[in-house]
Parts: C-alpha cells; sequence; structure tokens
C-alpha cells in the first residue's frame, strides 16, 4: 500500500518525477492499463475516491499519488490528471509541466511547439493544449500552511496538467471517459485574454503556412 503523504507535510524533493512520453505513458502509467495495473504501478496504491472503478467507463483519484487515472469503455487507461500541489512532476522534453507559474509554462510549451511544427490550442480554461502531445493544461490556487498550522490559499497559481492517450487527444475535455469525471460543459470558457489568444492564434496559422 502507498504511503499517504500530502503537500503540508511533503518533504522538498519528495514529489515524484515521471517523464511524459506524448500518447504513450507518464511515469510508470502506460495509456492502455487496467486498474489493477494502474495500482501495482503506483505500489499498490488504492484509490481513495472513485467511480465505476473496473466497470468500463470510470475514474480512481489515488490521493497518495496525487493523480486520478481515467478509465475509457474498455477499462483502459485514457487520461491521467495530475494534480498542482501533490501530483508528480512531469517533464515533457526540458519542459516542467506541474507546479510552475503559469505563463512561463505557456511560454515553454510555444516554444517547443514551434520547433516541432506543432499547433498550440486554447482549451476551456484559457490554458494550451497540444494535440500531438496529449496535453491539455490547467491551473490551481497554490496552498500553504499558516503559521496557526492551518491551511490557507497563497497569491499564486501554479500549473496542473491532463495527459491523455491518442483516443482524447484531439478533445479532451470533450470526451465521454473524462466527462464522467469532471464535466465542465457547464462551466463559462476562458477563452483566453487578448493578446494570449491572439498569440495561439497566429502560432497556429503560422504553423498551417509552414506545413502547407
Amino acid at each position: 500500500m502507498g504511503v499517504a503523504v500530502r503537500w503540508w507535510n511533503r518533504k522538498p524533493g519528495e514529489r515524484a518525477e515521471w517523464l511524459l512520453e506524448p500518447l504513450v505513458q507518464v511515469g510508470p502509467l502506460r495509456f492502455g492499463m487496467h486498474p489493477d495495473e494502474v495500482a501495482s504501478a503506483l505500489d499498490g496504491a488504492v484509490a481513495h475516491v472513485s467511480q465505476g472503478l473496473g466497470s468500463g467507463i470510470g475514474w480512481g483519484c489515488y490521493a497518495d499519488w496525487g493523480v486520478t487515472a481515467v478509465y475509457g469503455e474498455d477499462n483502459g487507461l485514457v487520461a491521467v490528471a495530475v494534480d498542482a500541489m501533490d501530483g508528480p512532476l512531469v517533464r515533457l522534453r526540458d519542459i516542467d509541466l506541474i507546479a510552475r507559474v503559469p505563463s512561463e509554462v505557456r511560454a515553454d510549451i510555444q516554444g517547443l511547439a514551434l520547433q516541432e511544427g506543432l499547433s498550440v490550442r486554447v482549451n476551456w480554461s484559457g490554458d494550451p493544449e497540444v494535440e500531438a502531445w496529449g496535453v491539455s493544461m490547467g491551473a490551481a490556487q497554490e496552498q500553504g500552511l499558516a503559521p496557526e498550522g492551518y491551511a490557507q490559499r497563497l497569491d499564486t497559481m501554479i500549473t496542473n496538467a491532463l495527459l491523455v492517450g491518442p483516443e482524447l487527444a484531439k478533445n479532451p475535455f470533450g470526451s465521454e471517459p473524462v466527462i464522467r469525471w469532471r464535466d465542465v460543459r457547464d462551466e463559462p470558457p476562458h477563452t483566453g485574454a487578448w493578446p494570449v489568444r491572439r498569440r495561439f492564434l497566429w502560432l497556429s496559422e503560422r504553423h498551417e503556412s509552414l506545413l502547407a
């Protein structure tokens, strides 16, 4: 069984460091794994909160690891959501994706996508999303401990991510497995404030012209 380590008592360096192999696997989790294989890859971790786990489309939240595993119709892993505060530190190429200032990650993603000739689009939350990598970024309020020992919100936002396999890459948050886990259809979309959105559109148009 995994040992529960929450962000408020986690020592520096205790967060796992995972590599992302786009559309194939993130850390020890390979897309297509069944729930028992995921649990084994996470050192026997137990999903503390779950829905439909082991019966087809469903999900399980592994709080000890700071990740949520999302499964498709065949009960295979199709997405991994990584928490900003206590999830593993996921690395794509030379980019650290998790627990960073969103604007810095956005700039790094734009630069790498430009190098690889890929399009960067804006997802429902106004954060970068790259279909070719199966990466959809997000952000959450950073938290810390007050001197009195209780949790409090800090003034900064830090990044989290939804990492998906090839079946969901075209529209991660519009896919049925992800909707079952987190339905954002009724949440107000954030298309990205100008000039961020204009920058994304310019990059996409430029990529298309270069590839034409």
